[in-house]
């Protein structure tokens, strides 16, 4: 029996780059992504209104629960309501991250996202009650979304992402607004982390130097009840 060996010679095909973003998570902008040109900022405050809700509520009905005895009627009726609650609040909350991961999606198609690591050194050392509201995000559903909608979602280690100036290198401590005090570069904080994170994504490092993207886009995660459509605007 012959063999017969055929060699095929395929040329070169030049491929586009691979887009990358980098994606700051937070508790007030639960969504910060850039791609070096463009900065959406998706706002967290429905998020995190639901969670605070959800916490009251379940403290109340955990204390009227205490004075009832176990088994009794009251007390099932008050575990259904609290079972309710609960399930609706994960509702919400799923909905919410579902359209926010579905936005950075269709800002960034095809984009590998850079996700600053949300539960670092940083974070441990918060206050008890920004460390309860940090701790109830719902950054890993987000992350696992992103992995899912996007191109990959990679991990990275965003320690002191939104204090140091991409500009110069210079790290200093700022509120939603970061002003940096040797070269003047201004912008919102959450902006300067995932521009920091995009840079530790495709350099490994915070390199100085870098440009502020001045197109900046705020989004909602839900649907204007005026447009029909995320309320946003430009900066």
């Amino acid at each position: 029996m012959a063999v017969v060996q055929l060699i095929c010679e395929l040329a070169d095909e030049t491929r586009p780059q691979e887009m990358i973003s980098g994606v700051d998570l937070g508790v007030n902008t639960l969504i910060a992504a850039t791609d070096g040109y463009k900065v959406i900022l998706i706002g967290g405050r429905a998020a995190k209104a639901t969670l605070q809700y959800r916490n009251k509520q379940l403290a109340r009905i955990q204390k009227r629960q205490s004075g009832k005895e176990k088994g009794s009627r009251r007390h099932k009726r008050l575990q259904r309501r609290k079972y309710q609650l609960l399930d609706r609040s994960k509702r919400r909350i799923r909905d919410l991250c579902h359209k926010a991961t579905r936005q950075v999606a269709e800002a960034f198609p095809g984009a590998t996202c850079y996700v600053g690591e949300p539960f670092n050194d940083a974070a441990q050392l918060a206050r008890r009650t920004q460390a309860q509201t940090i701790s109830q995000t719902c950054t890993r559903k987000i992350i696992q979304q992103l992995d899912y909608k996007a191109a990959g979602a990679i991990t990275v280690d965003e320690a002191y992402s939104s204090q140091t100036c991409p500009v110069c290198g210079r790290r200093s401590k700022h509120r939603r607004i970061y002003t940096c005090l040797h070269c003047g570069t201004t912008g919102p904080r959450d902006a300067i982390g995932a521009v920091n994170i995009l840079a530790l994504g495709v350099h490994g490092a915070m390199l100085p130097g870098r440009a502020i993207p001045q197109h900046i886009k705020y989004l909602r995660p839900w649907r204007s009840s005026s447009g029909g459509h995320p309320a946003s605007r430009s900066a």
